[in-house]
């Protein structure tokens, strides 16, 4: 499972700033950071994306590996978004102790 990214990274980003700050009204400077916040990741989905079209095509090592690497990346950039995008910020809704430290 290599890591290229088959998405137009410059044409995602274009579109989601354009949306930002059409629809919430973002400066240019918040919506680019909105922008990258959600593409920056693009290649843990794709990764993600192809174990799920195949789950048993990767050892236990390796999956576990891929889940570390999306849980580890992932999570911040989608709470960076959650705020700048909506004005709200992530909570524990599930009482994991997801966010204490």
């Amino acid at each position: 499972m290599g890591d290229a990214v088959p998405f137009d990274e410059n044409a995602i980003r274009h579109r989601i700033e354009q949306a930002a700050r059409s629809e919430m009204n973002l400066t240019e400077d918040v919506a680019g950071d909105v922008a990258f916040h959600i593409t920056d990741w693009l290649s843990d989905l794709e990764t993600f994306y192809r174990f799920c079209q195949n789950p048993a095509a990767l050892s236990n090592e390796d999956l576990s590996n891929l889940l570390m690497a999306f849980l580890v990346h992932v999570p911040n950039h989608v709470a960076a978004d959650g705020k700048l995008y909506s004005g709200m910020a992530v909570t524990d809704i599930f009482k994991v102790g997801a966010i204490d430290k």
